[in-house]
């Protein structure tokens, strides 16, 4: 479960929320909500590798779609969103 935090209290704790993030996730709340999450280094850069991979899976499709002449035609920047969107 990920450990919740007050804004305020992080603020007033800093110190103690980077020990803690040092070693797991913590999600920043204020006004109740998560406003932020806050995590260790290697957990952001599996993310980001994640993210990378992700998009070159959806380049590698395109070119394939494209190679065997499936493509669209985009008339309008809210059609391109909305395709975008669908991915």
């Amino acid at each position: 479960m990920l450990k919740t935090m007050p804004a305020a209290e992080a603020k007033n704790k800093f110190g103690l929320l980077m020990d803690t993030v040092q070693r797991e996730a913590v999600a920043i709340s204020k006004k109740g909500r998560t406003s932020a999450i806050m995590m260790p280094v290697h957990q952001y850069e599996e993310y980001e590798q994640l993210k990378l991979e992700k998009l070159r899976a959806h380049v590698r499709e395109g070119a394939r779609q494209a190679d065997n002449g499936q493509t669209v035609t985009v008339n309008s920047k809210e059609e391109l969103h909305q395709l975008l969107k669908n991915l």
